[in-house]
C-alpha cells in the first residue's frame, strides 16, 4: 500500500515556510522529491505527518485547514462546496477526500444535530495533532464558505489541547477528550449553500466516481499483499513476517484481513510465483533452473511439479505451445 503526498499538498508546504527536505531527513524517509508524487508506505506516511506536526504552528495549521487555499485546485473540497448544504456537503468530502489522504469520517445524524469522527485508514496508527485539527477546522471552513455564515459547533473534542488561536477559529470553548469529534446543530447544517454548483457537480461526479472505484481496488489488501509480493519473491524474502512488516500490520493482521477477503498468504503467494512464472518463461533467454529461483523454488523438480499442478502442462509443453 503506498499513499500519495500530492504535488499541491507539496507546494503549499513550502508555501507556509516549512522545508519537505528537512521534514523528510527528520522523519527518516528517503529523499524522493524529484518525483512529480510522494508515494509513501502506510508507516512512512505516518512519520511524514508525526514530523510535520514538531515543525508545524498553529498560524500554519489554520492556513492548512481553510478551504480558499484549496478548492482552486482539490476537487474534493470544489464538489464538496457545489453541494446544496453541509450535509450532503460533508458526506461527498467523506469519499472524495479519500483521493488525496487515508482520511475517514463517520457521520452520526441524529434528531437535531450531525456528529463527524475522524480516523486515519492506516493499521495502528493516531492522527497527528497537525493532521487531526486541521481535517476538523477544515470541516469549520467548508460549512462557512458553503453557507456565508459564521457558523459555530455546538461540540468540539480531540485528545490534543486547542491554542487560543484554534479557539478563536472554532468559536467555542474545544473539549480535551480520549476520541475526537465535531458537532453542528442540524439547522446550521441543512441551512442552502450560497456556493451550489449543480452544473459542475454534474461535469465532475463520472470522473470522481471511476477514480473513487479504481483507489478501492488499489486499496484492496489483496492486492497491497500482491504488489509486496511481485518484489519480495524474486529476491527470496517473502516470508509472512517480511511482507505484513512492508505492509506496517502484524502477521495477525495480515491474517486476518486475507481471511475476511477469502484467500490465505499461501495461496497469494501461489497465484504471484504462477504468473512470474508465466512472465518468465515468455523470456527464452532465461533458463527454467533461473526461473525456478526467481519464483522462489531452491531446486527446478520442485517448481516443475508446482508449474504442472497450476496449469496442467508441462513446462516442456507450455513453452512449445507459447512458441
Amino acid at each position: 500500500m503506498k499513499i500519495a503526498v500530492t504535488k499541491q499538498f507539496q507546494d503549499f508546504v513550502k508555501g507556509i515556510g516549512l522545508s519537505l527536505n528537512d521534514i523528510l531527513q527528520k522523519a527518516d524517509i528517503p529523499n524522493i522529491l524529484w518525483k512529480e508524487e510522494l508515494q509513501l508506505s502506510p508507516t512512512d506516511y505516518n512519520k511524514f505527518l508525526l514530523e510535520l506536526d514538531h515543525e508545524i504552528t498553529d498560524d500554519q495549521l489554520l492556513a492548512f485547514s481553510q478551504v480558499e487555499n484549496y478548492k482552486a485546485f482539490m476537487p474534493p473540497f470544489f464538489v464538496a462546496l457545489c453541494a446544496k448544504d453541509a450535509l450532503i456537503c460533508f458526506k461527498r468530502f467523506a469519499i472524495y477526500k479519500k483521493l488525496i489522504c487515508p482520511l475517514i469520517i463517520e457521520i452520526e445524524e441524529n434528531e437535531t444535530t450531525i456528529s463527524l469522527r475522524l480516523s486515519f485508514d492506516i493499521p495502528d496508527s493516531q492522527m497527528a495533532r497537525f493532521t487531526l485539527l486541521s481535517e476538523q477546522m477544515a470541516l469549520i471552513s467548508l460549512i462557512r464558505t458553503g453557507t456565508g455564515e459564521a457558523i459555530k459547533p455546538v461540540e468540539v473534542k480531540a485528545p490534543y489541547p486547542y491554542s487560543s488561536k484554534l479557539i478563536d477559529f472554532v468559536g467555542i470553548q474545544p473539549k480535551i477528550a480520549e476520541s475526537n469529534v465535531i458537532t453542528f446543530q442540524k439547522t446550521d447544517v441543512l441551512r442552502p449553500f450560497v456556493t451550489q454548483n449543480n452544473v459542475m457537480w454534474e461535469y465532475l461526479e463520472p470522473e470522481l466516481k471511476k477514480r473513487v472505484a479504481q483507489l478501492n481496488i488499489e486499496n484492496s489488501f489483496i492486492n497491497h499483499v500482491e504488489k509486496a509480493l511481485f518484489s519480495a519473491i524474486p529476491s527470496a524474502h517473502f516470508s509472512r513476517e517480511t511482507i505484513a512488516k512492508s505492509l506496517g500490520v502484524s502477521v495477525r493482521t495480515m491474517q486476518r484481513k486475507l481471511n475476511e477477503q477469502n484467500t490465505t498468504y499461501a495461496q497469494l503467494v501461489q497465484k504471484v510465483q504462477q504468473l512470474l512464472a508465466i512472465n518468465y518463461l515468455k523470456n527464452n533467454e532465461l533458463a527454467t533452473e533461473e526461473i525456478s529461483c526467481l519464483v522462489g523454488y531452491k531446486d527446478q523438480a520442485s517448481f516443475s511439479r508446482a508449474f504442472k499442478s497450476w496449469t496442467g502442462q508441462t513446462i516442456t509443453e507450455y513453452k512449445a505451445a507459447i512458441n
